[in-house]
């Protein structure tokens, strides 16, 4: 009898402390009713099923296999249990524009979702009326918390573009004069991809409710309606449109955008697949705008997810896993997993040349550390001009060139190419030297092109030397516009900032 209740009592503490584990995290996890009425019920169940069932050991050195199997089995349950999926979003929205027509509903829709989002079990960033600096900062900090596992969801409603097959989001301070802009002062969502794609997470999602007709694109010399379909593929992402390539979605007249009000509706549904679910978001869109809207979306999902998953199904699963937590219920049955493909609901638009090509991005952007000069004297000949630039760890790519352009003084500065120089480290503490290639320069656009050879590896601090012919004759502050692009055939540039120089007058 003794051995019994020791043996009941191992099995209940088997069982109790990884729950007690999970209670005093719960917080830090934001595990939503974790230990739900019907999970408590099935465990209690199986603890006095196992209490009444203990056999009686015929000597003290051998128990029971029976009890091996059924502690086993209820101590792997709880480990799983504790491994219940980290859900990470960030929620963008974007209304006050303030060079274009302000929107109605992105903030209303990003504060439903990132509330519902909460909910549902996911650690929300929320963030209202960006700056493009904001945003970046955001996409840094998301990066962070993907790399912790788990699902990643971004979301994102307000003005987008496409310039040439890329996709932009548009923060509110964008200056958008020329299409060539664009680049320089929006948010590219390949860069998106490319954090996601970093992470390496079995299940990512991208939302994009940023179809609205583009105020900007009426100064351009092309216009190119709507959002375009991506080429670059990340192996368990599920992109989202609120509409199909090439077209324009409607805000909505009521509080949010029909496209949201459809999401919000339908990401509740107890154990819906994401994918189901988003079909039945289409079609309440559909059927909401009268057939004038079609959401649109591409998926390389591999497993299964459910926003609201119930009854234990509440882990993101790679194809063929099952989800371990016991239920009393009938288990859900979703749909097979497929092999990686691009679902377009609508006719499959013309894709460029490149659609093979990735496109590289900077993961963290390099940053303009300081722009200097030896001489600041007017007509002063031989000044060497340094930009010192940092490339950080995380930089995700390489550096393959560096272009700098004049964007503002009296008089345009001209430059001894074949004398321009490179080396890791400072001005003031000078280090190894850096092999340059393809030194050339565009008197039309005022820009100097240097490009490395190798490539500069992430986590070094780097300084150019250009040398001017001679200063400018007409003293005042000069502006160099300083921009990276990571190595790859096809690259996506960064424009790091303004280097400032000041040229004075002999006294």
């Amino acid at each position: 009898m003794l051995r019994r209740k020791w043996l009941l009592l191992l099995t209940t503490t088997a069982l109790l402390l990884p729950l007690a584990s999970i209670l005093i995290v719960k917080k830090i996890w934001t595990i939503p009713e974790f230990a739900s009425d019907e999970w408590i019920a099935t465990t209690e169940e199986k603890i006095i099923n196992v209490a009444n069932n203990l056999p009686v050991a015929s000597d003290n050195s051998v128990m029971d296999d029976k009890l091996k199997n059924v502690m086993g089995e209820l101590i792997a349950q709880n480990r799983l249990a504790m491994q219940k999926e980290y859900r990470t979003a960030l929620v963008i929205g974007n209304s006050k524009y303030k060079l274009a027509t302000e929107l109605a509903n992105p903030i209303n829709d990003a504060t439903d979702i990132a509330n519902s989002l909460r909910k549902l079990g996911f650690e929300v960033t929320l963030l209202k009326d960006a700056d493009l600096r904001q945003m970046e900062q955001a996409i840094d900090n998301f990066n962070r918390n993907l790399r912790q596992g788990g699902t990643g969801l971004f979301y994102y409603a307000g003005h987008g573009t496409q310039v040439d097959g890329e996709n932009y989001l548009i923060p509110i301070d964008a200056r958008l004069e020329r299409e060539q802009d664009v680049r320089y002062e929006s948010l590219p969502v390949g860069k998106l991809l490319n954090v996601m794609e970093d992470a390496s997470n079995d299940v990512n999602i991208i939302i994009l409710d940023a179809c609205r007709n583009n105020p900007f694109g009426r100064k351009w010399r092309s216009l190119q309606r709507g959002l375009a379909p991506l080429t670059q593929t990340v192996k368990g992402t599920l992109i989202a449109y609120a509409t199909s390539p090439g077209k324009t979605a409607l805000d909505g007249e009521g509080r949010n955008s029909p496209y949201t009000t459809a999401l919000l509706q339908h990401m509740k549904t107890p154990n819906l697949d994401v994918e189901q679910m988003f079909k039945q978001v289409r079609a309440d869109v559909l059927k909401q705008t009268g057939g004038k809207q079609t959401p649109w979306e591409s998926s390389s999902l591999v497993g299964s997810f459910a926003f609201n998953a119930v009854g234990g199904n509440n882990v993101a699963t790679s194809a063929g896993k099952s989800s371990p937590l016991p239920t009393s219920t009938t288990p859900i049955t979703t749909p097979a997993a497929s092999p990686i493909t691009s679902l377009v609901i609508t006719p499959s638009p013309t894709l460029s040349p490149t659609a093979g090509t990735r496109t590289a991005y900077f993961t963290q952007p390099p940053s303009l550390l300081k722009a200097s000069t030896t001489y600041n004297r007017v007509s002063e000949p031989g000044a060497v001009y340094y930009f010192t630039i940092n490339l950080p760890e995380n930089a995700g790519e390489p550096l393959q060139k560096i272009t700098i352009q004049q964007r503002e003084g009296l008089e345009y500065i001209r430059f001894q190419l074949d004398k321009s120089i490179a080396f890791e480290g400072t001005e003031s503490q000078e280090g190894q030297k850096l092999e340059l290639k393809d030194i050339s320069s565009d008197q039309k656009t005022q820009t100097v092109s240097i490009a490395f050879n190798p490539p500069v590896s992430p986590g070094k601090k780097i300084t150019i030397g250009l040398q001017a012919r001679q200063n400018p004759q007409f003293d005042g502050v000069y502006l160099f516009g300083v921009t990276a692009f990571p190595q790859g055939e096809k690259s996506h540039s960064q424009f790091l900032g303004f280097g400032r120089l000041h040229f004075y007058r002999r006294n």
